[in-house]
């Protein structure tokens, strides 16, 4: 029976070391899986097509000091400046079948407070056609014609600060029903220069695709989805960790039993003579297992004060072993 209690206990304590173990795997996991994002999102991107518009343009001068006919600059002496040529080109990769129209507009408007009042405008078509793929077209902005027109409206109308916007203007309509718009301004400013704004414009149609990945954790060679990873695994670790837990609280160290071998021969009572004679006190719990086996008596449990008292009584004689009382909450002996 004893080589069975001891198996017995083995098992258990065995039992309660792979709980334990188990409960830390499951609990390392389930940091795996909480420090794991549960997906994963790439996006890719593709151009679908390229198309650009630009604008290369030259300078020609009243005043060749400095600048010669021929020169393209970014900014232009307003002054000195009788007309800027160029040629525009658009371009779309892959190529595509479609049409498109250049215009020149002349926009004459005054200003009142921040409102601006149109007076008259004007639209020239400077080409307009069918292409596939790329198309050129000439321009030629004279200087001189559009400040004597800017003069002759302004005489016409009496309004001496009508001013007027200058610009060409792309309207290209592929095949696939897709449109390209570019507005070439020219621009003047307070320091007396003039440029053409807006003279190179580039567009890339770009298709997003986004690839989701459901992350995993590989345990015992399945692949488990983080997502469902982080509820099994910490209840799984609370789980198994559940018994150990179990047995530590029911087996908390206790003192051991010093009366258990005497157990079964306590009584529970009062000896009359309690007081009456002064009893031999006993300084352990072997000194009472000595006496007891000597006169062979009952042992009298009783409760004193604060003490625990076991009594021996043989004839005129009492033998006393005294042991505190257990604190409150703890098992007495």
């Amino acid at each position: 029976m004893k080589n069975v209690k001891i198996d017995r206990e083995k098992l258990i304590l065995g039992a309660i070391a792979v709980s334990l173990i188990l409960a830390g795997v499951f609990g390392i996991y389930g940091v795996i899986a909480y420090t794991t994002e549960p997906t994963t999102i790439k996006a890719t991107y593709d151009t679908v097509y390229t198309e650009r518009g630009e604008l290369i343009h030259s300078g020609f001068f009243t005043n060749e000091t400095v600048y010669k006919d021929g020169t393209s600059l970014e900014y232009y002496p307003a002054k000195i400046t009788s007309a800027i040529a160029g040629e525009y080109t658009y371009k779309v990769t892959p190529e595509k079948n479609g049409k498109y129209s250049v215009t020149l507009h002349r926009e004459y408007y005054v200003t009142s407070g921040k409102k601006r009042i149109n007076i008259t405008n004007t639209t020239e078509i400077i080409k307009e056609g069918s292409f596939t793929g790329t198309f050129s077209v000439p321009t030629f902005l004279n200087m001189t014609e559009i400040q004597d027109d800017l003069t002759a409206v302004q005489e016409g109308t009496g309004l001496y600060r009508a001013q007027v916007d200058v610009y060409f203007k792309v309207d290209v309509e592929k095949s696939d029903g897709t449109t390209f718009t570019q507005r070439i301004s020219l621009v003047r400013d307070v320091s007396g220069m003039v440029k053409l704004e807006g003279a190179d414009k580039e567009y890339k149609k770009v298709v997003r695709h986004v690839n989701t990945t459901i992350n995993t954790v590989s345990f015992l060679g399945k692949e488990i989805p983080v997502s469902t990873a982080r509820s099994v695994f910490p209840i799984g670790a609370i789980l198994f960790a559940i018994p150990p837990i179990g047995f530590a609280y029911t087996h908390r160290e206790r003192k051991p039993d010093e009366l258990k071998n005497l157990r079964k021969f306590i009584v529970e009572g009062a000896p009359s003579d309690v007081g009456a004679v002064d009893p031999v006190d006993l300084r352990s719990v072997r000194d009472l297992e000595r006496v007891f086996d000597l006169v062979d008596k009952p042992i009298v449990h009783y409760r004193q004060g604060n003490q625990d008292v076991y009594a021996i009584i043989d004839g005129d004689i009492i033998y006393e072993y005294r042991k505190p009382l257990p604190p409150e909450g703890d098992e007495a002996n």
